[in-house]
């Protein structure tokens, strides 16, 4: 709700963006034990205003948003979410740390994390760890706002990385961020890529 709440103004009835995030809250709550009672098992609900503005917002007002937008179906299905730094037309908008949104976004109740981590060649690897700890992790390791195709081999050197931090039972592998505004010629080169890889380092486990 949170991140809907940004592409909507505030006025004499819902004064501040929080207002509105509350009112959108119970919305998202029904839709989403819709989506259980219709037998769907996979579910990611998307909050990246979250991580993009960690560094200046009350991250455990975030956290208490986002627990309560999910409770109704928590243990009714593989619930993640998807936390990046933006992609408005191919950039950023965030300020792009995930230092600002710990410790306390490890109190999500969630099974699963996206994380952004390409596009910032991979920085700050290393807090993956405090997140594995507490839930599976999905990581990043194509970058959806650059037009260089990662090759099989950067994606199994990419995975390595990542299982020095998250145990390989609870690491999966995603693109950066939804491929929506990048170009389908590449899109698919990409993800062709990033499968290929995916697959040489399962098999070498």
């Amino acid at each position: 709700p949170y991140t809907l709440s940004g592409r909507l103004l505030p006025n004499d009835k819902y004064k501040t963006r929080f207002d509105i995030t509350e009112a959108l809250l119970p919305i998202i709550s029904k839709e989403l034990e819709a989506l259980v009672a219709a037998g769907c098992t996979e579910i990611t609900v998307d909050e990246p205003s979250m991580s993009c503005y960690a560094y200046k917002e009350d991250t455990k007002r975030f956290v208490d948003i986002f627990n309560r937008t999910v409770k109704p179906v928590v243990g009714k299905c593989n619930l993640s979410t998807h936390l990046c730094f933006g992609n408005f037309k191919g950039r950023p908008v965030g300020y792009r740390s995930i230092k600002p949104m710990l410790p306390d976004f490890l109190d999500m109740t969630v099974d699963e994390i996206h994380i952004e981590m390409a596009n910032r060649e991979f920085a700050e690897i290393e807090l993956l760890q405090p997140f594995a700890e507490k839930m599976n992790v999905a990581v990043g390791v194509i970058d959806v706002k650059n037009y260089y195709i990662e090759t099989v081999d950067d994606v199994v050197e990419r995975i390595k990385r990542c299982l020095k931090y998250v145990p390989a039972e609870k690491l999966s592998v995603a693109p950066d961020c939804g491929l929506s505004q990048t170009a389908r010629w590449a899109a698919r080169k990409k993800l062709v890529n990033m499968v290929a890889g995916a697959k040489q380092v399962r098999e070498g486990l």
